[in-house]
């Protein structure tokens, strides 16, 4: 898993909805990592969804981000804009 934040294209930062929705500790809306964890948090951009002026934080405190996040993301992003 920490092998996927080499890959190009990884972000640094990732607000708390894509974290949710792509990484590890989190299974269907609900947090399933540590019991005892703490992450420090910024306002940033999420460099996921792009949103800006966000709390965002490390992936590695969602337990990194899943394998497929960039096929599930583009796919997403893709069916978003072909609705617009």
């Amino acid at each position: 898993m920490v092998a996927e934040k080499n890959k190009p294209g990884y972000p640094d930062y990732v607000c708390h909805t894509c974290g949710m929705d792509y990484g590890y500790w989190y299974k269907n809306g609900v947090y399933v990592g540590p019991p005892h964890w703490c992450s420090t948090m910024h306002i940033g951009k999420c460099g996921l969804c792009g949103a800006s002026d966000v709390t965002v934080t490390e992936p590695r405190d969602y337990g990194h981000l899943c394998k497929e996040w960039q096929e599930v993301y583009y796919k997403r992003k893709s069916t978003i804009e072909d609705n617009k």
